[in-house]
């Protein structure tokens, strides 16, 4: 597996680095991370007698795709290390070169500096008010809504056309058995389990298919027939009930997600309203560079 370069040191001058992030897409956000610099820092080598610490490591770690980190970091710690052994090199390669005065290079440069200073004091704001507290009222306000674990357990019999789906229905009102009537006819992939869909939540069906079940009451069946794209369905719900809550500790990094988008949400909503934004429209800027690409 290879790595393109994640992390860029370029030399201001001696023993200076600005670091250089190149970020995919724009700013990236990660959940926010306790300070390396909070603690000792650990060495993982040297280069030409310069450190390279174990926090530089792990805040390329951040950037790899989420594949990738789920594996043991050993096996690839190795090759992020020679990541930024080649990072530095090449950088002090072209700061020899006198790449630091070339115009493109220092905009560039001040570009993804720009990055890290903002992603540093998102992450920094952001682990304010992503608190134990935070994530233990978010939960509480999770249990509280039943609403959102409502399930069913439902049956249904899957047909191809309306008219054979209302013939269904006029077997079961005369006391047709519901399982074995799936059996025989739903064409369904649980037609052999007879038409036994097992309990489900909100969102898991499609949206036709979730509103019929949810309105019916335990017991019931429909008395029209269901359309979806599959076909058309009959549905049995034979019972209803509040499923069991998570843990906190099983709901965590979901709550800690949701808090991070929602205060990112607002922060970043914060300083627009203070900012003066000017757009061009899309097409003018399109015209523009065919214009400048044409000359």
């Amino acid at each position: 597996m290879k790595f393109s370069p994640l992390l860029t040191i370029t030399k201001i001058c001696a023993k200076t680095y600005l670091p250089v992030l190149v970020l995919a897409g724009g700013l990236v956000m990660a959940a926010p991370a306790p300070n390396a610099f909070s603690q000792e820092r650990i060495l993982v080598a040297k280069l030409n007698g310069e450190d390279i610490y174990l926090d530089e490591v792990l805040r390329l770690v951040e950037k790899l795709p989420e594949e990738v980190r789920q594996q043991p970091l050993e096996a690839y710690f190795d090759r992020l290390v020679d990541d930024i052994v080649d990072s530095r090199l090449a950088a002090t390669a072209g700061n020899d070169a006198g790449l630091t005065n070339d115009e493109r290079v220092i905009e560039q440069m001040s570009i993804a500096a720009q990055r890290v200073l903002a992603e540093a004091w998102i992450n920094s704001e952001l682990r304010k008010s992503i608190t134990d507290e935070a994530v233990q009222q978010a939960y509480d306000i999770f249990v509280a809504d039943e609403q959102s674990r409502h399930e069913v357990r439902a049956r249904h019999i899957l047909v191809k056309d309306k008219a054979e789906a209302e013939a269904v229905i006029s077997e079961l009102q005369g006391g047709a058995d519901f399982a074995e009537l799936a059996k025989k006819r739903s064409t369904g992939p649980s037609g052999p389990n007879g038409g036994d869909l097992g309990y489900f939540p909100r969102g898991a069906m499609v949206p036709a298919f979730e509103s019929a079940a949810f309105a019916l009451e335990a017991g019931s069946f429909t008395q029209t027939p269901v359309q979806t794209q599959f076909g058309w369905h009959i549905i049995l719900v034979e019972e209803k009930r509040i499923a069991e809550a998570p843990t906190i500790e099983e709901l965590a990094p979901q709550l800690r997600q949701n808090l991070i988008s929602q205060n990112l949400g607002r922060l970043l909503d914060s300083l627009r309203s203070n900012a003066r934004i000017e757009r061009r429209p899309f097409a003018d800027i399109r015209l523009e560079a065919q214009a400048s690409a044409a000359n």
